[in-house]
């Protein structure tokens, strides 16, 4: 038999214990009967315990059940047997109902149940039936009420059972649910991050190229020239990225399933040669310092070192436009290193654009999630450093 002390998790009784009230009832009506009974062999005292017994399901049946009905049966056969015969008290029958209809209903394990039910069972035949030499036409009411309320009693199991994997079938779909959307706020979180990296560094560079252009038009044209085939090509590769950004929000807004579709790659260091033309040919004067095995590192770490290249450079030459930019990658055993600094402006110019700081949150926060540090500082002379460390093995 399985641990009574283990029962089937249940909702808690409130407000009035009817089940000690009850069993007080109870006690009180089966004292009654055989004090009155004419068959009364024993003290009254000694059926009130009796009756006691038969009355443990209703003060203790949900939480002890195998305790219950066994306390029952004992009760009600030490009253048939030595005290007063049950054969004209409706008590004792009704006790053994209810501990039948208690094994079923409140005991999980199905062969500690149907032991129960023989119990009920044997004490029937064994007291009324045996030694009070019931009739027959009673013998067999007798045990189809015991059946009966054993039956009902599992039926309500097992229809608490179906209640409660319902709901936790409803549990898991609000989770489930929940986790989607969760993924979801993330996935758009991260293309509103790679959409103000790529757009914010373009827009930079190409209001960094018109002003250049409109200072050098008159005296220079081919350079003007130059300098607006740049700033086509960067409003192009703006377009081309932010297009294929908007078609992935528009995806997720129309509840297509991109499950299986592969991921969006990011850029790599692998074009971190192409972010510095694109900046030289918008007029800064960039340096680069990096080593020959950054083209060997996991993609994920790469993007991240590629977007720190990127917000640093779309920030130093908006605090000091004009200044040189020097970008240096270090790769040691351990960890990736991106500096991007500038020194202040040359001359009087005021910043290109006014930025809103969510570039570096959000590159903070992409640096922190692969473990990395992130530092930003802007120098009393007007300068810009952004120096980013990753660790090789990302978590």
């Amino acid at each position: 038999m399985t641990d009574e002390r283990q029962p089937l998790p249940l909702s808690p009784a409130r407000g009035v214990p009817w089940g000690p009230l009850l069993a007080a009832l109870f006690v009180l009506v089966a004292t009654r009967e055989c004090a009155v009974s004419a068959d009364l062999t024993g003290a009254v005292w000694l059926n009130a315990v009796c009756a006691a017994g038969m009355a443990a399901p209703l003060a203790a049946g949900r939480g002890f059940p195998v305790s219950a009905v066994t306390v029952t049966v004992v009760a009600a056969m030490t009253q048939t047997t030595w005290l007063t015969p049950s054969t004209q008290l409706v008590m004792p029958l009704l006790a053994v109902l209810v501990a039948a209809f208690t094994a079923g209903r409140y005991v999980p394990h199905r062969l500690t149940a149907v032991g129960l039910l023989v119990l009920c069972l044997a004490e029937e035949w064994a007291g009324p039936i045996g030694v009070n030499a019931d009739p027959s036409g009673d013998a067999l009411f007798v045990n189809v009420a015991v059946w009966a309320a054993w039956l009902l009693g599992r039926s309500a199991l097992g229809r608490e059972q179906l209640a409660r994997e319902e709901r936790a079938r409803s549990r898991a779909e609000h989770l489930r649910e929940a986790q989607i959307r969760a993924a979801v706020a993330t996935e758009r979180q991260a293309v509103a991050r790679d959409l103000h990296d790529t757009v914010a560094h373009a827009v930079t560079l190409m209001v960094l190229q018109a002003t250049g252009t409109r200072l050098v038009a008159r005296d220079r044209p081919e350079a003007a020239a130059t300098a607006l085939a740049s700033i086509e090509e960067a409003g192009r590769q703006a377009m081309d990225d932010l297009r294929a950004m908007l078609h992935v929000l528009r995806e997720e807004d129309d509840g297509s399933d991109s499950a299986d579709a592969p991921p969006r790659p990011g850029p790599t260091l692998e074009a971190l040669d192409e972010l510095v033309r694109r900046a030289a040919d918008s007029g800064v004067d960039i340096t680069l310092d990096r080593p020959a095995d950054c083209t060997h590192l996991p993609r994920t770490l790469s993007t991240a070192a590629y977007r720190a290249a990127q917000e640093g450079l779309t920030n130093a030459t908006r605090h000091a436009p004009g200044a040189a930019v020097h970008l240096t990658v270090r790769a040691a055993p351990g960890h990736l290193t991106v500096v991007v600094s500038n020194g202040p402006s040359p001359q009087e110019r005021p910043p290109v654009t006014v930025g809103s700081g969510t570039g570096l949150v959000g590159l903070r926060e992409r640096v922190t999630a692969l473990g990395g540090t992130m530092a930003a500082t802007t120098r009393h002379d007007g300068g810009f450093t952004l120096t980013t460390e990753l660790p090789r093995k990302t978590p």
